[in-house]
């Protein structure tokens, strides 16, 4: 078990608790951050919030906060992990697809 912040990114995880107050658990519950839950880290940009994938939706958590999550290493199989990776890239494309269709003229 280690807190999400030290996770790599990619890495198929679950949820195993959150240490923090009544208020920051009730307010990550209500995000669908809870126990059990399988997340994965999209993005981690340096100075920024850490993008997290969770049910089929993206999550920006801000790094303080995810000292707070623990998670641990998912057992799942590989066919598994490979399915996660393929549904989160086509993220990844479509924001690409957006940026391109605006040029870098677009501000």
């Amino acid at each position: 078990m280690m807190p999400l912040s030290f996770a790599p990114e990619g890495q198929l995880l679950k949820l195993v608790s959150i240490r923090g107050g009544l208020k920051m658990q009730n307010r990550l519950n209500a995000l669908g951050l809870t126990p059990g839950t399988e997340v994965m880290i999209v993005s981690q940009n340096p100075g920024g919030p850490v993008i997290l994938a969770v049910k089929d939706s993206r999550l920006a958590i801000g790094r303080g906060l995810l000292h707070h999550i623990q998670v641990e290493m998912d057992g799942s199989s590989q066919y598994e992990t490979e399915t996660m990776d393929h549904r989160f890239s086509r993220f990844h494309h479509a924001r690409g697809r957006r940026h391109r269709r605006f040029g870098d003229n677009h501000r």
